[in-house]
Parts: C-alpha cells; structure tokens; sequence
C-alpha cells in the first residue's frame, strides 16, 4: 500500500532538516579545529548553506504543487459527480 503523499513529503522534510543540520554542525566542528581565516569561513558556510537554502525551496515549491494538484483532483472528482433527479 504506497504511503499518501503529504506523509511522504513530511518525511522527506524531516530527512532533508537532519541531515542539513548534521552538515551544519560538522562545518562548525571542522572551523573550529583547522581555525581558519575569517574569508574561508565565509566559503565554508556558503557551501554549507547554500544547498539548505536550495532544498528547502524545492521541498516548498514541492509542497505547493502537491496541494494545487489535490485541489484539482477534488474539483474533477466533483464535476464527474452527477446528480440524479
């Protein structure tokens, strides 16, 4: 039985926020151990945060077509309804 899709994208997220939260946190350990100068940081962030940035448009952009997709199917599923007499 496949899972409903709000369920599989609510796990997606979860996933997607442990594991940016993961490289997060070895980005901060890594910067702390090799004290690098204050212009690498910023790359290092940059390349840490930028694809966090870029999932979580995704997953929005996701989200929302999901729910004008539910949206459209609920109106079909309505209009093929006949009334009887």
């Amino acid at each position: 039985m496949p899972l409903p899709l709000p369920t599989i994208l609510w796990l997606s997220l979860a996933l997607v926020a442990v594991s940016q939260i993961m490289i997060l946190r070895s980005t901060v350990r890594a910067m702390r151990a090799a004290e690098s100068e204050q212009a690498r940081r910023g790359i290092e962030w940059a390349y840490a945060v930028v694809p966090a940035v870029a999932l979580i448009v995704v997953l929005a952009a996701t989200w929302q077509a999901s729910q004008e997709h539910s949206t459209r199917l609920g109106l079909e599923a309505k209009a093929s309804q006949t009334v009887a007499p």
